[in-house]
């Protein structure tokens, strides 16, 4: 209590001498005046910063990296190519999704699993969302993101998995984002994360030439041929570009005993818009794609829709 008497007259006698001071209070002002202009560059990039959350900050919660992209690191005298976050989990894609293992190659699917436990499939879940957004404004991300989250909201609710013990899943990978290491690179494009992402898993930097594969299976679902979507949303996926990749790509992973049985699994559907009047229809878009296999009439993702 002593100390703190003691602080509060030192204070008192220090503030009493500012009033008594003419020259100093000029000197105060002045310095506050300084001391807001030179914060106003902070506030403005923490504005920013609060304005890109608002928009994305949902789907951030699910993001995978990009961080490393294409960095090569010298571990024991040899080169490695570092792998980002999203590499890893499309690394496990890659090596067992449909497109590239077949059924025939499993006695059993007790087999099959035992090799995605193997390969690290299965840490991120056996069925989930992949989606491809941006931080930056735009509407494709902002639905994708009100659907997805009224999605999540309602799950095993008013929106039902056909497999009630099924969970909600989705990981997220923003196409702009950034790497400590953009500018080792002298190009334009390979300056972003995300290009060079495009680059590895196109055949290029030690990935497996993975999107061609997956987007030349893709015009083959249901539902692109139910909702007429068009070639030229499937042909950014098989020759990938940064500059017309679609925003937002969102992929449905299956790797459910349901998904092997049929031999269409891992990467199973696409859709290029989360699109719907109403938050409630985008959701319920992305509730069939996830029931892509039940034989619902009303579903576009399935074998069994029927136009209305």
């Amino acid at each position: 209590m002593y100390i703190l008497k003691s602080i509060s007259a030192a204070f008192s006698r220090f503030w009493r001498w500012i009033r008594e001071t003419a020259w100093v209070q000029p000197l105060l002002i002045v310095g506050g005046i300084f001391a807001v202009i030179f914060s106003i560059p902070k506030f403005t990039t923490w504005f920013q910063a609060m304005s890109a959350e608002g928009s994305s900050g949902y789907l951030s919660s699910f993001r995978l990296s990009l961080e490393g992209e294409g960095r090569v690191d010298i571990i024991d005298g040899k080169e490695k190519v570092a792998e980002s976050a999203a590499d890893a989990l499309t690394r496990t894609l890659a090596e067992n999704s449909c497109q590239f293992v077949q059924k025939e190659e499993f006695a059993t699917y007790a087999d099959f699993r035992a090799n995605l436990e193997e390969s690290g499939a299965l840490k991120y879940g056996e069925k989930y969302f992949l989606a491809y957004v941006t931080r930056e404004s735009s509407t494709g991300s902002e639905n994708a993101k009100t659907g997805f989250e009224t999605l999540e909201k309602n799950w095993n609710t008013r929106f039902a998995p056909t497999d009630s013990t099924e969970e909600f899943k989705l990981y997220t990978v923003f196409t702009d984002d950034t790497s400590t290491n953009d500018d080792d690179y002298t190009l334009d494009n390979d300056k972003k994360a995300f290009s060079r992402y495009l680059n590895k898993w196109n055949g290029g930097n030690g990935g497996a030439d993975f999107f061609s594969f997956v987007g030349t299976d893709l015009e083959t679902t249901w539902y692109k041929t139910n909702a007429n979507i068009a070639d030229s949303n499937y042909e950014h996926i098989t020759m990938p570009d940064i500059d017309t990749f679609g925003v937002p790509t969102v992929f449905l992973v299956d790797f459910t005993e349901t998904a092997f049985d049929t031999g269409r699994f891992g990467i199973v559907e696409a859709i290029f818009s989360v699109s719907g009047e109403t938050d409630y229809d985008k959701a319920r878009l992305l509730m069939n794609m996830w029931n892509h296999n039940n034989g619902d009439t009303d579903n576009p993702f399935t074998k069994e829709y029927i136009s209305k």
